[in-house]
């Protein structure tokens, strides 16, 4: 009798799944806060990167407003030594200090 293949490797695909079953609601967790430290980022990078661009424009810094969206498309990541913006915004304390909790258990 032939089994199908998914039910061979059944018990080693539920193995990772019972032994992280506490650290899945934590992982959501802080990937609920990453989002929302991100989204508030976004909110307050948003105008400033227009400002730029337009800037940009005005100034024809650049051959297009194409090549002005590219060129501050990264606007507030983290550059060689630039800090990334923002991220004192209080979702992203939220985050990182939710983040620190877990390792500061262990």
């Amino acid at each position: 009798m032939k089994f199908p293949i998914v039910l061979i490797f059944l018990p080693a695909m539920l193995i990772p799944c019972l032994t992280l079953g506490g650290n899945n609601d934590r992982a959501a967790q802080q990937a609920h806060l990453d989002a929302e430290c991100e989204a508030a980022r976004e909110r307050k990078l948003a105008p400033e990167r227009e400002n730029y661009i337009e800037e940009c424009v005005r100034d024809k810094v650049r051959d297009s407003r194409e090549g002005c969206e590219r060129f501050y498309s990264d606007y507030g990541a983290q550059s060689g030594n630039r800090a990334p913006l923002y991220y004192d915004l209080p979702e992203c304390v939220s985050a990182f200090e939710f983040r620190n909790s877990y390792r500061q258990r262990q």
